[in-house]
């Protein structure tokens, strides 16, 4: 299983001048979970603790941004599909990556559809620094 360094992944994103946002408390975190009813795996939590994703919808170099806790609820409170909780998007809202309430893994949404992507947040991590194929 893969296993998220959320202070190098943060020191990659630095170094590459991405915009990041000031970490997430534990309580915002908490506090999402309970709107949406769904409980973050702890590799995201992990992560967002150190960096509450991309400030003012910056992106990696291949055009993939990850999303903070206000974006997150925000988008869930105006999406319809309940069911799909998405903490990334491609090419500013081509294509939306994120997890899909009582499955396992990360999904992206092709067309009406959710695509399994990833077992792990982590992964799909690893995938979007790494520019995988899969992700498109």
């Amino acid at each position: 299983m893969i296993h998220l360094r959320a202070d190098k992944i943060k020191e990659k994103w630095a170094n590459e001048n991405i915009k990041l946002s000031p970490p997430a408390t534990p309580e915002s975190i908490t506090a999402v979970q309970e709107f949406i009813d769904f409980q973050f795996p702890d590799d995201f939590k992990e992560l967002y603790l150190k960096l509450d994703g991309f400030a003012d919808w910056d992106w990696t170099k291949n055009m993939f941004s990850i999303w903070p806790l206000a974006k997150i609820l925000e988008e869930y409170h105006n999406e319809n599909d309940k069911s799909f909780i998405v903490f990334a998007d491609y090419l500013i809202n081509a294509h939306h990556i994120g997890f899909v309430k009582g499955k396992n893994g990360v999904f992206k949404n092709s067309t009406e559809t959710h695509e399994l992507i990833a077992d792990t947040f982590s992964e799909v991590i690893l995938l979007i620094n790494s520019d995988a194929d899969i992700l498109y």
